[in-house]
């Protein structure tokens, strides 16, 4: 159970410090994959800021903006500048239309009213939101019984499946899905297997390859890149 990001990862020493990674990198090559690689991009939520140090290396104009202090203060050694979240609502700090594109991962599961804040995302941005949450259908514990807070983050306050979520989108949030990405699909068994350090890189491969192929909306992300639409078009 945790209640809070850790301000230090080591992808390569840490299984799960790596999704963490892998999610922000499959971001990135979502971007790449429709033609997406210039313009001002907001990460709202950003965290310790690697993927702010990812989007700019790949040719973004980057700009971060989170509610802790001490990820503010960590977001900026990547060199781009990182604003002080105040409230919930986006269009109490950027005018709208401000950015090209708006990134938000894993962070609309942390908040009390996911509409309200993507919305805001909707509202700063000019072109394009992608969006980042855990997946309610993901395979890693298909055959539980009886229901636990054990493995739950309990800074989550909500959870999606691709459904759901492009509902929330679509529907009220004035976006118009683009694609879908896909970061790595973990089978029960083979997760367990992981936990042998010989066998872990072999079992990453499979995550990220193999299986991600196989079952594509069964991974740890529903992460969907989105364009804005008008709500309201002239008559």
């Amino acid at each position: 159970m945790v209640s809070h990001l850790p301000y230090d990862i080591n992808p390569h020493a840490n299984r799960h410090h790596f999704y963490e990674e892998n999610w922000k990198q499959s971001a990135a090559k979502l971007l790449l994959q429709k033609g997406y690689a210039q313009g001002k991009l907001l990460d709202w939520g950003c965290g310790r800021g690697e993927a702010l140090s990812i989007f700019s290396k790949i040719g973004f104009e980057c700009r971060g903006a989170d509610m802790d202090p001490a990820c503010i203060n960590l977001s900026k050694k990547f060199g781009c500048p990182v604003d002080q979240i105040l409230s919930e609502d986006p269009r109490s700090l950027y005018p709208p239309n401000h950015f090209d594109v708006v990134v938000c991962l894993h962070v609309l599961e942390h908040v009390d009213s996911p509409k309200a804040v993507l919305s805001g995302l909707q509202h700063i941005s000019k072109k394009l939101v992608l969006v980042g949450v855990p997946n309610a259908r993901n395979f890693q514990e298909p055959l539980s019984r009886g229901v636990s807070l054990s493995k739950v983050n309990e800074g989550h306050l909500q959870i999606w499946d691709h459904a759901h979520l492009l509902n929330l989108a679509e529907r009220h949030c004035g976006l118009r899905l683009v694609a879908w990405g896909f970061d790595a699909t973990i089978l029960p068994f083979f997760a367990r297997l992981a936990n042998i350090p010989l066998l872990t890189p072999s079992i990453i491969w499979l995550e990220t390859g193999i299986f991600r192929q196989l079952f594509p909306f069964h991974g740890i992300t529903c992460l969907g890149l989105f364009e804005k639409r008008d709500i309201h078009p002239p008559e």
